[in-house]
This record gives C-alpha cells, structure tokens and sequence, in this order.
C-alpha cells in the first residue's frame, strides 16, 4: 500500500459523477454524452487500478486521460462565469464582514466558506441559486478545525507568501484575505496552469482584481492538485521557500504528502471537506469549515 490516505468506495461515486457531468457538458445529444461518460469510465477504471495507493499520480492519469479525449475544451467554461457572478454579488457582503475585524478569523472565514462554491465535479454540489443562502450560514459557523491564530503570528513576520487558488468563482472571495495578507508581506497567487474543472486559471485570477493586490503567477500543471511531476519549477521553488504557503480548497490539502517533500515550512490549507474519506482524516464534519496548519 502507498500513501493515499483517502482511498474510499466514495472515489468510485465521485468519478462517475465527474465522467457524466464532463459528458453532458461537453455533448447535447443523449447517446453521444453517454458513450462518452462510458469511454471517460473506462479511463478513470484503468487509472484506479495502476494508481489506487497515489491520489496525485491517480489525479495525474485521470486528467492526462480526460484530455486526451477532450483536448483543450473547458467544459466548465459558463459554470466558472455563473459562479463568478454569485461570487462578485456576495462581494460586499463579504468585504463588510471581514472589515467588521482586525484580525485574520473573519478574511480566513470568506475564504473557507467561498470554497463550497463548487458545482457537479463529483459527490459534492451546490445549487448556484442557493449559494447566497449557503454562505451566509457558513459565516455564520465556527471554524471546525481553527489554526487562524497561528496564520495570524507567522504572517506578521513573513516576507513572501505564496497563496494557491481552487475554484474560478471562489477566488473572488478570496479577495479580502489577499488583501489582508498583502499588508504584511509580498503576496504570490499561483492558480492552475490551464483550464482544469472550475478550478481558477491566472486568467479568470486577473479578473477577479487578485492582481491589486498580488503577484500572479500558475502552477505549470493543469490539475486540480499539486503534482511534482508537473508543476513547474519557478512555482516549486517558491512552494518550498516562501514563508508561508496558504493553499485552497480540497485537492489541494489531498496534495499534502506530495507537498511536504519539497516544503519544511508551515503550511495552511483553507477548504471545506466534500467527501467522507477527507472528512475523516481531517477530523471534521463534510461541509464544515477548516483552517488547519499542517507542520
């Protein structure tokens, strides 16, 4: 057995659902979407069975696959506009409530709630129309896993701070936390290297005004996680030496073995646990709030 912590029947469930929900994005017809779910499945079957104990390398052969048969599409094109849309109406509020403190808890509670603006890429989904009703609840919650104070002594002291992003329309609300971050120190956003799900490219990262306030760069790979493999070396390099490194979102944190060979420095993931296994090896409930620092 490798190191994949988060090897569950759950994975089965998730890529099933990304191999449909890929197929209808990309085909209108009924009997095309389905053979192209069933020629994805088959893809993803393969993957599993040479990379089940690795969730990067099982990422790497899933994704290496899906483009292979898609080539350069976005399917998540109009979904990353629609949740950029939410994310920018939710703005003010989001701003006004990290505004109403001075330390970090409230940026880093915008962050982690924005992060459950994630559509139909597996088992978890929101319903974009009730996603202004969903954050405001989020902020409403305790952090389940609270490391914030521990962000807020390092970040006092930190030079450089690398921040990599996850979703398209999240990143909008990462805003005030970028912002914040940027008082102490340089701050380096890093999205994906192309597009990848409604993960964030440094394209919709421009757009959504990140570069006010950082500088914009990606990860070289176009995976929704952090591969050595492929990722590039300007980024790497500054994975392994910025001060601190705060990373969104859950394919991301599922990275964190991978990230550890390279980095002996403190490391904060900011996401919301969509899944069972994630859920149980963080210690927290699906759908919570968790700030956690690993090292």
């Amino acid at each position: 057995m490798g190191v994949n912590p988060f090897l569950d029947t759950t994975c089965f469930e998730c890529m099933s659902r990304l191999a449909l929900s890929l197929a209808k994005l990309v085909n209108q017809e009924l009997e095309e979407a389905v053979l192209l779910a069933a020629k994805l499945m088959k893809g993803y079957s393969d993957a599993i069975l040479a990379y089940y104990d690795d969730y990067v390398s099982l990422c790497e052969a899933v994704f290496d696959y899906t483009f292979k048969l898609l080539g350069d599409l976005d399917p998540y094109r109009r979904v990353k506009e629609a949740s950029v849309k939410a994310a920018l109406n939710l703005l003010p509020l989001a701003e006004k409530y990290a505004s109403a403190s001075n330390g970090l808890e409230n940026s880093v509670k915008v962050a982690v709630a924005a992060n459950a603006l994630d559509f139909g890429t597996g088992v978890y989904q929101v319903d974009l129309e009730k996603f202004e009703e969903i954050f405001r609840e989020k902020l409403r919650e305790p952090l389940a896993v609270n490391d914030v104070e521990e962000l807020e002594k390092l970040v006092e002291n930190a030079e450089t701070i690398l921040y990599v992003l996850d979703n398209a329309g999240e990143c909008v609300l990462d805003r005030p936390l970028v912002c914040r971050l940027a008082r102490a120190g340089r701050v380096v956003v890093a999205a994906r290297g192309g597009p990848v799900l409604n993960d964030a490219t440094v394209e919709e990262a421009a757009r959504a005004g990140l570069g006010e306030y950082a500088d914009l760069i990606t990860t070289g790979a176009r995976l929704p996680c952090i591969s050595l493999r492929k990722c590039d070396r300007r980024f790497l390099e500054l994975l392994a030496k910025a001060d601190v490194v705060v990373l969104k979102g859950q394919g991301n944190y599922q990275s964190f073995y991978n990230i550890v060979r390279v980095r002996r420095k403190p490391t904060f993931y900011l996401f919301t646990p969509k899944c069972r296994p994630v859920a149980r090896l963080i210690k927290a409930p699906v759908g919570s709030l968790v700030a956690y620092r690993y090292r």
